[in-house]
């Protein structure tokens, strides 16, 4: 279960003594300046029943609310994510806002004790769940992450534009930035400019969705060098052909492509940008193996670290006593000990009577001229799976139900959206809108 102490106790002289800071659109506050509040904040926390929920609203505010839970002694409870959704309904919000009450359906399953927090996603569905992790588990998730790629080790900035309560923004940037006393860039999906500055001329982690990172590519323009800069593409979809518009913006960027999810973490890292299906070889340090494997070499990718979960609402995670964890992944042994990604057990879809796996028709929309996005969506409720496909960029509505008839088992789609390339196309975590 690990101590009920502050689970931010160790990195807090590292913070004080930083002169790194937090770098938001409404400018930079010190690493000591965010302490100050939260150190007050923590002081004057009452009693919440079901722990607190920090607004995640990309700005100062909510780093506040997790540093003064990051201090509190013993170790609360706490979500990360929309207080509309889970706090509780008439509480007051403790200090300026940054912290709020959590409800009752914001609280662990039954049987959980001890110190929880949680990072809110909308799922696959819609249907927001949470995936509920040890924040003492949080320190040794980072030392896992600068151990096994010395990006994040050198980095001097942490930067994304996704919502902090999407889990690989939170792991992934976040807490790194945390733990380190890194500067912290949070920015909105339109306001590249924020970050650019931060970004340029030094070693830099930056996490944004790939259709995203080529519209900041615009903004860039190639004004600057970036050779110290990784871009980790969030969601996937980073293509060979996104990589060069990213890198035309930011001269002498690179890229950690990355396979993880919001309850198995980080699982495999690759420095190449592919479009074969090859997801890279295991972070050292982070146990990741086939089980139920089939006579065709497919099985099902299981991991164990710091940085899985352990219990989710609304969504299924498969978790074992030895903690050992899976969602289903299927994938294939590749060479010099990667994997390649097969799809997921739970993504299998029947159209007009033949299986076909979602992330083949999102690969082959993708794979059109003008496309710089696609999310496949899949209704379930009638008697039959019904397929929406959204495309973003220059492209018909024709061109991609062509595309989908010429896969290798061709799919037509139930309905087709095609919406213009900017970020009015994305949600707060770099999604694609449905």
């Amino acid at each position: 279960m690990g101590g009920l102490g502050a689970w931010l106790k160790q990195a807090e002289p590292l913070l004080r003594g930083s002169r790194a800071g937090v770098v938001t659109e409404r400018g930079r506050f010190s690493w000591s300046s965010l302490l100050d509040r939260a150190e007050r904040l923590a002081a004057d926390l009452p009693d919440a029943p079901h722990g607190w929920v920090v607004p995640a609203d990309g700005g100062e505010r909510s780093i506040v609310g997790l540093l003064a839970l990051g201090l509190t002694t013993p170790s609360p409870r706490w979500v990360l994510g929309d207080p509309a959704v889970w706090s509780a309904a008439g509480t007051g919000a403790a200090g300026a806002g940054e912290l709020l009450m959590a409800g009752p359906h914001a609280a662990p399953p039954t049987g959980v004790d001890g110190p929880t927090y949680a990072t809110a996603s909308s799922g696959t569905t819609g249907r927001p769940k949470l995936l509920f992790g040890r924040p003492h588990s949080v320190a040794p998730a980072v030392e896992l992450y600068t151990d096994g790629m010395p990006e994040y080790a050198s980095a001097e900035v942490f930067a994304t534009c996704s919502a902090i309560d999407f889990a690989a923004a939170f792991y992934m940037v976040v807490a790194p930035a945390m733990m380190l006393g890194r500067d912290l860039v949070l920015f909105r999906p339109s306001s590249w400019q924020t970050a650019i500055p931060e970004l340029a001329g030094r070693p830099a982690v930056c996490l944004a969705p790939p259709a995203v990172a080529v519209l900041g590519s615009r903004s860039a323009a190639a004004r600057r060098a970036f050779h110290g800069t990784w871009f980790v593409p969030a969601g996937g979809g980073l293509t060979p052909d996104r990589a060069e518009r990213i890198s035309a913006g930011f001269p002498g960027c690179r890229f950690l492509t990355m396979l993880g999810s919001t309850e198995t973490g980080l699982l495999t890292v690759d420095r190449e940008v592919r479009d074969d299906g090859h997801v890279g070889s295991p972070l050292p340090g982070k146990p990741v193996w086939l089980e139920d494997v089939g006579q065709d070499g497919v099985g099902t990718l299981w991991t164990r670290g710091p940085d899985t979960r352990f219990a989710v609402t609304g969504g299924q995670l498969a978790a074992r006593q030895d903690g050992a964890v899976s969602t289903g992944d299927l994938a294939h042994p590749a060479g010099g000990g990667g994997f390649v990604l097969d799809g997921r057990k739970d993504d299998l879809v029947k159209v007009d009577g033949v299986s076909v796996y979602p992330r083949q028709i999102t690969a082959a929309v993708r794979a059109l001229a003008g496309v710089v996005d696609a999310q496949v969506s899949v209704e379930r409720s009638g008697s039959a799976d019904r397929v929406t496909v959204i495309a973003v960029g220059d492209v018909t509505e024709a061109q991609v139900r062509d595309a989908c008839r010429r896969l290798p088992i061709p799919v037509t789609p139930h309905r087709v959206v095609c919406r213009h390339a900017d970020s009015a196309a994305y949600d707060a975590r770099g999604k694609v809108l449905r």
